[in-house]
């Protein structure tokens, strides 16, 4: 049997330290209120009482096959002690189910993550959204307590890639396209309005 060095050591070490601290075991997203926006929601194991309702850390946006980005912003949507409206487990909430390599899985369709149940979100919208793939990075850590550090087994560089379609996104994304009823209502108007000013300026000739 192979002996481990004190390198081999150090790197388990660090490996146990990183999970010790990585309690954001679960990032959702939905679409916003406007059209191009996006929601994005990360989830804690740990209580609303042990973070007291405060807001901690960024999330950075980069586009990974679509041009967005890096834009980094705080979270500022309280946290909450219940699921967000929208989210859903295995479609657009998902969970780490491995404590050592981070594996993000948005199939799960229960609340167990690779720590418990999650009993903790805390939320911030980005705008200017099209479908496409992101990648999401929160640096070292995703909050400046435990509660919400870092889940991110390979390191603080990547931190989720989620690929969003248009009906992830408000509105369908930023080039958002009338709706047919719309467009013929609209059209319907103009035409009204060409007529009336053709039967007007045909009495005035009419009047001269």
């Amino acid at each position: 049997m192979k002996r481990l060095n004190s390198a081999s050591f150090m790197i388990i070490a660090l490996l146990a330290l990183n999970v010790a601290n990585a309690h954001t075991t679960s990032i959702g997203y939905v679409p916003g209120t406007n059209p191009g926006e996006v929601t994005f929601w990360t989830g804690s194991y740990h209580s609303i009482t042990e973070n007291g309702g405060v807001n901690e850390g960024a999330l950075t946006l980069v586009g990974a096959d679509v041009t967005y980005g890096p834009i980094t912003k705080a979270f500022d949507i309280a946290p909450v002690a219940s699921l967000p409206a929208g989210l859903v487990y295995g479609t657009n909430n998902c969970v780490w189910t491995s404590n050592l390599f981070s594996s993000l899985d948005c199939t799960q369709t229960s609340d167990t993550s690779v720590f418990g149940p999650i009993q903790l979100w805390q939320g911030v919208t980005f705008s200017g959204l099209s479908a496409g793939t992101y990648d999401f990075t929160c640096g070292a850590t995703c909050g400046t307590s435990a509660v919400f550090n870092s889940l991110s087994g390979a390191g603080p560089s990547v931190f989720a890639t989620l690929t969003l379609g248009a009906g992830d996104i408000g509105g369908g994304g930023t080039g958002t396209v009338p709706e047919p009823g719309v467009l013929a209502l609209l059209g319907t108007g103009l035409l009204g309005f060409g007529l009336r000013r053709r039967k007007h300026t045909a009495m005035l000739n009419f009047q001269n």
